[in-house]
């Protein structure tokens, strides 16, 4: 009888070690996603998912114009490992910081974009394959979805041209993205990795040899505008990664940075952020010197000075 119940009381453990991991992610998700709607809904973004290349992403939007520019935000990396370095089985982030952003943005247009298989309740593992957050978070194959989901915007509410804000890993895409459209604008990034192939490898985590990154294509981006914002207190990814991005882009006219006091890699953006938008971010003209017209020769009583 003693072994019967040992039995009983050992199964009942095993099995409540293996039900509680998914009840805890069950309920992380759902307060993940109740958060982002208690940061959204007051700034009237609207809630969409959308399916692109075979990938699942969140959306939040608010779209007033149409025949008109828009922002997209661009979410961080999120959580794609645990503190232990394993990967994870949900990249969500505790705190959407570029969704924090797109709320304080005032423009008519605007779309937030997550990473690949963010706020999901339980990631399908067919299009929520775990390399979308570790290995191929920068692969050709997410910035192709990621191109593919913005033609979809652009089509369905008729927008002109983009204007993309990345956050974090985000930030990385959105400068890799520029380079491939013909509709962007303008491109910002808040305390983005810039140059991944020196961040990611800090904290253990490696890429595969063909993901895209920011300085490999900083040349192309020489041409558009685009402003960069590090956070003084930043030790995820401090001023040094930007300025070997910008070292690697070479002579640029359009290429604004600013070191924001008072903020680190997550906080002391959001309340900054309405004035942060008002930062230049154009291409100035090149200078040109100026030819006088030649000096006048004298002339006297007598005829011109010899």
């Amino acid at each position: 009888m003693k072994r019967q119940v040992f039995r009983f009381f050992a199964l009942a453990a095993l099995l409540g070690s293996v039900a509680l991991p998914a009840a805890c992610a069950s309920l992380d998700n759902e307060y993940d996603e109740i958060t982002a709607e208690r940061i959204a809904r007051p700034a009237f973004m609207v809630e969409r998912r959308l399916e692109s290349g075979g990938m699942d992403f969140q959306l939040w939007e608010r779209m007033h114009k149409r025949y008109a520019p828009a922002n997209i935000y661009i979410e961080g990396d999120g959580q794609p490992t645990y503190l232990n370095r394993d990967v994870s089985e949900d990249p969500t982030p505790d705190n959407p910081v570029a969704l924090h952003l797109a709320s304080r943005d005032n423009a008519d247009n605007l779309v937030y974009i997550s990473r690949p298989c963010q706020f999901r309740e339980s990631p399908d593992t067919k299009v929520c394959s775990d390399k979308l957050w570790s290995t191929r978070r920068f692969g050709p194959e997410v910035i192709a979805a990621y191109n593919q989901a913005i033609d979809e915007i652009k089509l369905r509410y008729d927008i002109t041209e983009f204007n993309l804000i990345g956050y974090d890993g985000g930030a990385n895409i959105a400068a890799v993205i520029a380079t491939t459209r013909e509709d962007v604008a303008s491109l910002r990034t808040v305390a983005g990795d810039l140059n991944p192939a020196v961040v990611l490898p800090q904290t253990g985590q490696v890429l595969d040899a063909d993901n895209l990154k920011a300085p490999d294509i900083a040349p192309a981006l020489a041409k558009t505008p685009q402003h960069h914002f590090v956070g003084a207190g930043d030790e995820v990814t401090p001023p040094s990664v930007y300025h070997s991005f910008r070292q690697a882009m070479g002579d640029s006219e359009c290429v604004h940075y600013s070191l924001v006091q008072d903020a680190d890699h997550e906080r002391g953006w959001v309340e900054k952020w309405p004035e942060l938008l008002k930062a230049p971010i154009d291409c100035p003209p090149p200078y040109v010197p100026v030819e006088l017209p030649p000096v006048p020769k004298h002339i006297s009583k007598d005829g011109p000075n010899k």
